[in-house]
């Protein structure tokens, strides 16, 4: 995706995240790739886990102040 506004450099989405959990305390962050066009990648890696909904969410935050993050759902 990219910008239309000509004041605006074009934004490249790159990567979305998702979080699970996959044990009482146990949540994992999920990168899933965005390809050239548009779709995600059907593979996905591992980036962070953590203990807690809590951490992993904090963890999310501290990347959006890097970068633009796009969250993917449940569904």
């Amino acid at each position: 995706m990219t910008s239309t506004n000509p004041f605006r450099p074009a934004a490249l989405i790159h990567f979305a995240l998702k979080v699970r959990q996959i044990a009482d305390n146990s949540w994992w962050v999920y990168r899933h790739e965005i390809g050239r066009n548009g779709t995600l990648s059907i593979t996905s890696r591992v980036v962070f886990f953590s203990h807690s909904r809590e951490d992993a969410d904090l963890w999310i935050d501290r990347q959006r102040e890097e970068a633009t993050i796009y969250m993917l759902s449940e569904n």
